[in-house]
């Protein structure tokens, strides 16, 4: 199959996927990583549903035993620890699909960290979209202020209700410490951020790591990702024996 052709017939389908309708995004404008849609007769070749389904039948099923969670990946990626690449305390993993260099020069071309209990219970209820809309924006409002995030909307994964952001590239600094932005520091990189709850009841974030720069098939393929995480009932979770329970079943 052609990826490069597909990935261009999929950005609508993946934008109407990932947005609902109420709130708007919480950005002056879709940041430029967003695309352009395809032509109509490129959208008839084929629906959302085929398009998802290719890339499941291509792609490689990723397991984890200990947090209790399947993805499926373009291909079978090197997983290593978040604790070893990011901070040391931190849980997840980090499925790493391309990469230069060796040792201490190793630079992380496209990876996606997968992290548990990425958000506290209060930052995303989980009636969210049930709620005014004023309280949206509300919560997405203080979400929006606790990183430096360009643009962030409401999603849903797998029926529940997420959070999907991208990091900004132009971030505001207190130099002097006097409490009053006073410089502008330029990211090295961007990020695509998506938070929301598993079927039995974790807390999950997925982050798309893509060096030197977010590209339109890096997001295609991450999103494509994201819509097929699954959480799974494990004993095994964060390396602590405890028995899942789908909520549905309380």
């Amino acid at each position: 199959m052609d990826w490069k052709k597909m990935m261009k017939m999929t950005f609508a389908a993946l934008a109407a996927a990932f947005s609902l309708a109420m709130p708007q995004a919480f950005a002056a404008e879709e940041p430029a990583i967003v695309p352009e849609a395809p032509s109509e007769g490129e959208q008839q070749q084929m629906t959302e549903e085929e398009m998802l389904q290719a890339y499941i039948d291509s792609g490689y099923k990723y397991t984890s035993q200990r947090y209790g969670y399947s993805i499926v990946c373009p291909k079978k990626p090197s997983v290593v620890p978040a604790s070893m690449l990011l901070d040391e305390h931190e849980k997840g993993d980090v499925l790493i699909f391309k990469s230069t260099g060796t040792g201490e020069n190793t630079m992380i071309n496209y990876a996606w960290v997968i992290r548990p209990d990425a958000f506290d219970e209060s930052v995303i209820p989980e009636d969210i979209t049930k709620q005014p809309e004023a309280n949206q924006k509300e919560y997405l409002d203080k979400f929006m202020k606790s990183s430096p995030y360009e643009f962030i909307r409401l999603t849903e994964v797998d029926g529940r209700a997420g959070v999907y952001a991208v990091t900004a590239k132009e971030i505001e600094v207190d130099t002097n410490g006097d409490g009053k932005f006073d410089e502008v520091m330029r990211a090295e990189s961007q990020m695509v951020q998506t938070f929301f709850r598993g079927a039995y009841g974790g807390r999950f974030g997925v982050s798309l790591m893509e060096n030197p720069e977010l590209t339109r098939d890096g997001i295609a393929l991450y999103q494509f990702g994201v819509l097929t995480f699954q959480e799974w009932p494990t004993k095994m979770q964060n390396g602590q024996n405890v028995d899942k329970k789908d909520k549905k079943d309380k």
